[in-house]
């Protein structure tokens, strides 16, 4: 397959010519890795699906996909209280 070209900003390529120095490798193979390791909507349906088959199968979950679509986005809500609690790790400690 030929190489392209694709326009990114200076801060976006210094920042890839960086990544790829730290890896051995070129800003071509870094953004093919990076981009690679993305999953594209199908793959993340299918994920979604086999996750909720599994809940299914091997836990007895009786939540419908609706139910589920309908939730609250639990994923979100984990990140949140994560975040939270590294912010808490590193604010700094005032004296009284």
């Amino acid at each position: 397959m030929a190489d392209t070209t694709i326009k990114v900003s200076p801060d976006t390529r210094d920042r890839l010519a960086a990544l790829a120095a730290a890896q051995g490798t070129t800003i071509g193979a870094q953004v093919a890795l990076l981009v690679e390791q993305q999953p594209t909507p199908e793959q993340i349906a299918e994920r979604v699906a086999e996750g909720r088959r599994l809940m299914r199968e091997h836990f007895g979950m009786t939540l419908t996909d609706t139910d589920l679509d309908q939730g609250p986005n639990l994923l979100q809500r984990v990140y949140d209280i994560a975040a939270a609690d590294a912010r808490a790790k590193v604010a700094p400690r005032r004296s009284a």
